[in-house]
This record gives structure tokens, C-alpha cells and sequence, in this order.
């Protein structure tokens, strides 16, 4: 993944969480073209993506505690990303 690549996915995370209170269907599937795939929905969302050869589990609560909350999942999932691709 180049510098490039990984900045666009983080935007296009921020853009698609900000505010987050439910997810969509249409999230999911936005999600899906991003490259996560959908695993579980018992209490929390999982998600994996594949980078590298590696697998990458995220978790995205079902029941957000604020508006700030799904900022904050795609920040986490753009450090562990940015951390495992290297840049």
C-alpha cells in the first residue's frame, strides 16, 4: 500500500463514520468496496482486512457512546493500517 492509497482510505473512513449512530446497509457495503469484510454482528461489528498477507480484525461498536466515537474507530483502524503496511 503506497502513501497515497493510505491516506484516501483514511479520508474516505473519517468521511464515512463521522457521526456515526447505526450502521447501514449502505455502510456495510461502502465498507465492503474499501476492502473490509464483514465477520460477525453478535455484539459488535467485526471486520477484517487484508493487508500484506496479514488479516486485520476491527471491531465497530453496535451502540456508539458519542458522536465522536466513530471518529475515533477510523482513527484506530488508520494507525493500525498505516503501522502494518509501514508507512
Amino acid at each position: 500500500m503506497s502513501a497515497e492509497e493510505f491516506e484516501s482510505l483514511k479520508k474516505e473512513l473519517k468521511v464515512l463514520l463521522a457521526g456515526y449512530k447505526k450502521l447501514t446497509p449502505a455502510m456495510i457495503s461502502k465498507l465492503a468496496e474499501l476492502g473490509f469484510i464483514l465477520v460477525r454482528r453478535k455484539n459488535h461489528y467485526m471486520f477484517d482486512y487484508f493487508l500484506n498477507g496479514k488479516k486485520l480484525r476491527f471491531e465497530v461498536d453496535k451502540t456508539p457512546g458519542d458522536f465522536r466515537s466513530g471518529i475515533k474507530t477510523a482513527c484506530v483502524i488508520s494507525r493500525v493500517i498505516k503501522r502494518e503496511a509501514g508507512l
